[in-house]
């Protein structure tokens, strides 16, 4: 009886393992299609990848059904994935391609003692209507004046997708807005799933706040949200440098957009010394609840509001639409938001 037994639990472990198993191939399988779709040879994520990607799948199901052991099976599925994995390899990212216009120039910054000049650095401007004009200029600041940090919260999808952009204040040299962003081609849009192959370049974009933050809620209408940042201004200081040197990096050594580990989020993660960064969170992915995770960890200035009452103070739509023209722009958005009088610092 207590062989039989034994028996039973062998066979049910067995089997959830198999189920366990084929699931990970599944996966396994889907992400490889997924290469071929959005990276195959035939253009990205069009009607002929999807065909390709097809028929690789057929492939790999007619040799799944023919073979009769498991790890024939297996060692199949393995072998129509170098197929993919092997031409996939040698896609390298690039600085030269035909840019959609909100990405057409690679920006670049100088140090000269206490000058900091941003080159190609964005300042579009638009109309009421949507209407845009492109500006790429040069923009200088001192790094002696940099006194502080806010982030812009924009939650596109709600809590599942946001885009956070940092502004260093430079006192009255103005802002400078930092967007990590996906590269887009001409005809591209963002793709969360694309994200996860080689279909973006990464783009650091210095740009102005009439710019990055003007074109979310006056354009896009998005709603976005304004926190002051609570972290010192030595790690401040550390982060604006920080960028500078990876925005000077890419513009040398391009590298990919990726949803996962180099997302507008995590790149900024990657950049903080390993030894200071916090433990990963979900809502670092699932960004939408970014600043819900800022204010449990005191990242952002609360003045003791709750949650709530702080995301519905910070929230800068209408004040932004009502100062499209304004040249106050900056000051107008900050107007009786928490942390935002710096003299009482």
């Amino acid at each position: 009886m207590m062989d039989e037994s034994r028996m039973d639990w062998r066979a049910v472990l067995a089997r959830v393992f198999r189920y366990l198993s084929n699931g990970v191939l599944a996966v396994y399988v889907v992400y490889w299609w997924g290469a071929v779709f959005y990276d195959g040879p035939l253009g990205q994520a069009n009607l002929w990848n999807a065909l390709l990607a097809c028929l690789w799948l057929a492939g790999v199901v007619v040799l799944w059904r023919r073979l009769a052991l498991r790890w024939q099976r297996v060692l199949s599925v393995f072998g129509m994935s170098l197929l993919v994995i092997i031409p996939w390899s040698f896609i390298q990212p690039s600085n030269d391609k035909e840019w959609a216009e909100d990405f057409a120039e690679t920006g670049t910054v100088s140090v000269d003692g206490d000058v900091i000049t941003f080159h190609n650095f964005r300042d579009f401007d638009y109309t009421r209507d949507g209407e845009v004009t492109p500006r790429w200029v040069t923009r200088k600041v001192h790094y002696s004046k940099l006194q502080g940090l806010d982030i812009f919260h924009d939650r596109f999808l709600g809590n599942l997708m946001a885009h956070p952009i940092l502004s260093f204040d430079f006192g009255d040299d103005g802002h400078i807005c930092l967007s990590i962003e996906t590269r887009r081609e001409k005809g591209e849009t963002f793709s969360p799933f694309g994200g996860l192959y080689k279909m973006f370049e990464l783009q650091y974009i210095f740009a102005s706040e009439e710019d990055a933050v003007r074109v979310r809620t006056n354009i896009r209408e998005e709603p976005v949200y304004l926190y002051r940042s609570a972290i010192p201004l030595e790690e401040v200081q550390q982060l604006f440098l920080s960028s500078i040197d990876v925005q000077n990096h890419l513009a040398e050594h391009p590298q990919f957009y990726n949803v996962v580990n180099a997302n507008c989020t995590t790149s900024i993660r990657n950049q903080i010394p390993e030894d200071r960064r916090s433990p990963f969170d979900i809502r670092m992915l699932v960004n939408g609840l970014l600043d819900q995770y800022l204010y449990q960890k005191e990242a952002i200035v609360s003045e003791g509001l709750s949650f709530e009452e702080l995301r519905e103070r910070c929230l800068i739509d209408e004040v932004a639409r009502a100062a499209h023209d304004d040249p106050q722009f900056s000051q107008r958005i900050r107007e009786g938001r928490p942390g935002q009088n710096r003299g009482a610092d």
